[in-house]
């Protein structure tokens, strides 16, 4: 009897803290909403705050929104839509692994509507609008849970969604998905340490945030969620059994459901100037203390009204989150459920933000993952979370203070109006005042006109510019037309090709090694032929060695390619040739081509060295060599033969297979648990 009153007891305790986990039913009733109603609700919220960007032909997206998320979504939707990976494109870069670059998202689940039915420059407004939504749906969630209030939900959407955080990042896709999907993990984890059944919920939120692809705020999410578990359980007490469980699955999770990215993703990054920079004492956008300004005038640098007059990059520093925030954030300190889980998170981050001089950043950018970000002041959206909870907190103690049942609506009615106002109506930075195609596509049409008419265009031809340009359309344009060009937009570039573009600037000669048909005056805007360019399979006179990489680098300063190459790892060739090579099949990533040579040989390619190229003589592997500095080479046998280049990701099938593994079983988890709780429930 003893031992079935003792299960009973137990029995009660957990259903207790089970109860307790879960919002408030009372609370539930007396708000007369369903949650899909409340859902329903913030949509139209959103709909009619995006209203513009969405529907308006004399609005556009602009910034990193137009010249890469686009470009690159484009792209992706096109090859896939035509049944191509592309895994590597000739388009940008003379060459570049373009699935292998985690920023183009290709495998973000929510994404995929949009690749499926076509990229526009509308989809990219419309990805925005949906990220807002989720946004402020997954922070009502939290603040419901945390506060047993739907109210307290509400306003703390509103607060973290629009929020001058999201309006300043519109352009930047990348940080505005993670940043929306943070108050989801956050949501899931803490349900998990309650009940482990969330754990398949928390690991899938958070592989799929990291699969949006923007790691550094990926790794800033990542940290202030292990930050609020930490304090979440040692201040209510929380088993460590749980929370252990709890990181471990979110770290497993962030590591296995998104392999297919991240596998390539690391290669690439590993070929990059960024794997060998550490920022621990320097950072290109570190919070300006004129910046806290904007949370109490949001027009104190001008920045929605077009005239800027802050720190660089306009769309860092404006902070705005309406003027009832900091006042509703004040009284939301005397909640004490929740003060220290906001103050941790603000006090943190800002200290954070400030960058090298902070202190803070120096000294955790020393560790794994953290030295390679730049961009302390990209963590603000941790801030305005904090911020946003302090406040729903406020609305909470001014509900039990005051019983107006009018009161919570007229302060929403505030802050929806001012946060519209100022973050949307009357802000630059959430969307252009002008259509797409004045702003950037008339601009690529005529680049491509002029191009074609030059005779630049074509397979096989390369264009050079100094650099990238927005009179050429977007800065990454030459996806969208199909123009292989020398530059691109991305802070992803191969070490080695960066180099090289560095050495052409005082060698133009390399510009001819690298098979560059036609260059751009700038000044005259127009291009002029390059008849000194080699072709893409060249064979130079004669071949010198260099020990390596740096030696390399200094031979090519001097370098005469139609000459003489330089190759690593093997012994000069000081006569290479005489070989005739006849080019039959060319596709991006696919060279084929049939040669003669009386002797062995050094073939170059004017591509960039990078993992996964492969080189056959006749259907057998050949070493690849990197050849003047940044391009490759064979050494082929005398005779007469086939010779084929191809790229294959080196990383891809591996990391596909885990992360296919991965989700099967993730999936199979969470729906074991949900039907273990509805069996326990019936």
């Amino acid at each position: 009897m003893r031992v079935a009153r003792y299960v009973e007891m137990s029995s009660r305790s957990r259903r207790r803290k089970a109860i307790a986990a879960q919002p408030d039913k009372a609370t539930v009733k007396s708000a007369g909403l369903s949650i899909p109603m409340i859902a329903l609700l913030f949509a139209i919220a959103v709909l009619l705050f995006y209203a513009v960007p969405l529907f308006d032909s004399a609005a556009s997206i602009q910034w990193d929104a137009a010249d890469y998320h686009y470009t690159a979504q484009k792209y992706f939707s096109d090859e896939l839509r035509a049944g191509h990976l592309p895994f590597w494109t000739p388009y940008l870069f003379s060459g570049m692994p373009f699935l292998a670059d985690p920023q183009v998202g290709a495998w973000y689940p929510l994404n995929w509507p949009f690749f499926l039915i076509g990229i526009t420059p509308r989809a990219i407004e419309w990805e925005t609008a949906l990220h807002c939504f989720i946004a402020a749906f997954g922070a009502f969630l939290f603040a419901r849970d945390l506060f047993r209030s739907r109210w307290a939900g509400v306003f703390c959407g509103a607060f973290y969604a629009l929020s001058g955080f999201f309006a300043g990042h519109s352009s930047h896709t990348g940080i505005f998905q993670t940043a929306a999907v943070f108050p989801w993990l956050l949501w899931a984890g803490l349900r998990a340490v309650h009940s482990l059944r969330w754990l398949p919920a928390a690991a899938i939120v958070a592989g799929s945030m990291v699969l949006i692809g923007h790691f550094q705020t990926a790794l800033y999410a990542l940290c202030a969620f292990a930050l609020l578990v930490a304090v979440d359980s040692v201040k209510e007490r929380r088993p460590v059994r749980n929370v252990a469980f709890v990181l471990g699955t979110v770290a497993v999770g962030c590591a296995v459901l998104p392999a297919a990215m991240t596998l390539p993703g690391l290669e690439f990054t590993s070929q990059t100037e960024r794997s060998t920079v550490s920022y621990s004492q320097s950072a290109n956008a570190v919070l300006a203390p004129g910046a806290l300004l904007t949370m109490l005038s949001p027009d104190h640098y001008h920045a929605p009204e077009g005239n800027y007059s802050g720190p660089q990059d306009i769309t860092q520093f404006y902070l705005y989150q309406g003027i009832l925030l900091l006042p509703l954030a004040l009284v939301g300190l005397t909640v004490a459920r929740v003060r220290w889980l906001a103050l941790a998170l603000i006090v943190s981050a800002t200290w954070y933000a400030f960058g090298p001089s902070g202190g803070l950043y120096s000294l955790l950018s020393r560790l794994p993952g953290l030295r390679s970000v730049r961009s302390p002041i990209h963590d603000w959206f941790i801030v305005a979370w904090g911020l946003a909870l302090l406040a729903a907190a406020g609305v909470s103690a001014l509900r039990a203070r005051f019983t107006s049942r009018w009161l919570p609506f007229a302060l929403l009615a505030v802050v929806m109006g001012d946060l519209w106002y100022w973050n949307m109506d009357h802000n630059r930075l959430a969307y252009a005042r002008a259509s797409f195609e004045s702003l950037y596509g008339s601009l690529e049409q005529r680049f491509a006109e002029v191009v074609a008419g030059s005779g630049a265009a074509g397979p096989l031809a390369r264009v050079w510019a100094p650099a990238d340009s927005p009179a050429f359309g977007p800065l990454n344009g030459a996806l969208d037309s199909r123009i292989e060009v020398t530059y691109g937009y991305n802070p992803l570039f191969l070490r080695r090709y960066a180099r090289y573009m560095q050495a052409s600037r005082t060698n133009p000669r390399l510009l001819d090694s690298l098979a560059v048909t036609a260059k751009l005056d700038v000044p005259h805007g127009r291009f002029f032929p390059n008849p000194a360019a080699l072709p893409r399979l060249s064979v130079p006179q004669s071949v010198a060695t260099a020990a390596g990489a740096e030696d390399s680098a200094r031979q090519i300063a001097l370098l005469d390619p139609s000459r003489q190459g330089v190759v690593e790892g093997r012994p000069a060739i000081p006569a290479n040739g005489p070989a005739t090579i006849q080019l039959t099949h060319y596709q991006g990533d696919f060279y084929r081509a049939h040669y003669q040579a009386s002797l062995a040989t050094l073939v170059r390619l004017s591509v960039p060295y990078y993992p996964g190229w492969r080189a056959e003589i006749d259907g057998q592997p050949q070493p690849l060599l990197p050849v003047d500095l940044a391009l490759m080479g064979v050494i082929v046998p005398a005779g007469d033969h086939d010779l084929v280049f191809r790229y294959h990701s080196d990383w891809f099938a591996a990391g596909a297979l885990v992360s296919l593994i991965a989700w099967i079983a993730v999936i199979a988890w969470a729906v074991s648990s949900f039907r273990g709780r509805v069996t326990e429930s019936q």
